[in-house]
């Protein structure tokens, strides 16, 4: 078929992790010839391949506890569903908190997320010095952990994604960026790009921190803005080992875990006014540095490795916007993640084939709309790094 005569049932535009696995979920919906748009010229180029691969369940609110215990579900299973080896390492997500009113919080929110099923423990500050001697306990009141957390490896989630998606019928076009969208009245039908029009009765945004753009060509104030974000990795390091949890410290936001035998550290710098700036300030190292070593003090003497910078895709209340806008039809939104969409990803993919074969979601996640916004019904997450 020539250009600008393409036809597909559904459209999604990103090819990261989210939009990944949308389409491996579609294809095994028996939605065949899905058709993937990425600028770049492979999947997972954007936030996907710079985020800090942390995979958790210890949110504040039910629908992101329920949405990441799906998505760990599917990562429990993805070599044997995938065919991909060493990709999810179990090794546990340990939070510190160091003032009255935020382990008050934790302690409660711990009490909440056992009742969904999580394994969550609390635990005293001798309690975490023992498991991790090499952290300083110092100034902490106590900690939460789940040992049903951990990591994985975005670029070969996000490739097994793809590759699935390929074997179920998707195409995915790499090098073609999206110009527009095809408008009959509220009613989107289709895609315009660099190669041509795409004629399809659905499209899913799923652009990342690019989504606010995608939106508005529908008529749709979507609010995302983009963030950046900072992780470096030291030289390997003689007391990381391979059961090494996620540590993130409350007090300075700093978040760790091992990296190429190193240490990964985090940081978002908060004071930071949003764009789309992903060059690596090297003068914040300092800042991510000073807080790693609050809690490891054997981090002084270790060297940086290399460092990165990505983007958040974030809204108001740090909560992702899914499902379709209240008046658009054609159109459905997987946005906003605001630093947990690649942990969220598995679940997604599947609400949103869900969403598109059967009509509706197999998760309640109607807090989840826009309209939300509109209507202040917000309830922010607040377990946010």
């Amino acid at each position: 078929m020539n250009a600008g005569q393409d036809t597909a049932p559904v459209v999604v535009i990103g090819a990261g992790c989210i939009g990944a696995a949308i389409a491996y979920h579609l294809g095994l919906k028996g939605v065949k010839d899905v058709v993937v748009l990425e600028r770049e010229l492979f999947s997972g180029a954007g936030s996907t391949g710079k985020c800090a691969g942390g995979i958790r369940q210890q949110f504040s609110s039910k629908v992101n506890v329920r949405i990441c215990q799906e998505s760990v579900r599917q990562f429990e299973r993805f070599h044997e569903e995938m065919g991909v080896e060493d990709a999810f390492w179990q090794v546990g997500y340990l939070f510190l908190l160091s003032d009255e009113p935020s382990w008050a919080a934790f302690q409660r929110q711990a009490e909440f997320q056992r009742t969904l099923g999580l394994p969550v423990q609390t635990l005293t500050p001798a309690e975490v010095k023992d498991r991790l001697p090499m952290v300083s306990v110092d100034g902490v009141l106590g900690g939460t952990f789940c040992a049903t957390d951990g990591l994985a490896d975005p670029h070969r989630i996000t490739q097994a994604y793809e590759a699935g998606a390929r074997a179920l019928g998707a195409k995915f076009r790499f090098g073609e960026t999206v110009t527009g969208l095809r408008m009959e009245g509220a009613r989107v039908t289709g895609v315009k790009t660099t190669q041509g029009d795409i004629h399809t009765p659905m499209v899913v945004n799923a652009a990342g921190a690019w989504a606010a753009g995608i939106a508005k060509w529908a008529g749709v104030d979507l609010p995302v803005l983009p963030y950046r974000r900072h992780c470096f990795i030291t030289k390997p390091l003689a007391f990381v080992d391979e059961k090494l949890p996620m540590i993130v410290d409350m007090k300075t936001g700093v978040y760790m875990h091992r990296e190429s035998g190193g240490l990964l550290l985090g940081l978002a710098d908060k004071d930071e006014p949003s764009s789309f700036d992903t060059s690596t300030n090297w003068d914040f190292l300092e800042k991510v540095v000073e807080g790693a070593m609050d809690r490891i003090p054997a981090l002084g003497e270790a060297e940086i490795a290399t460092g990165w910078a990505g983007l958040y895709e974030t809204t108001p209340d740090h909560n992702s916007i899914l499902g379709p806008p209240a008046n658009v039809q054609g159109f459905l939104l997987a946005n906003g993640f605001s630093g947990h969409g690649f942990m969220q990803a598995p679940a997604v993919g599947q609400l949103i084939a869900e969403w598109i074969v059967d009509g509706r979601p197999g998760l309640d996640v109607s807090e989840l709309r826009l309209e939300r916004f509109a209507e202040h019904a917000v309830s922010p997450e607040v377990n946010v790094i």
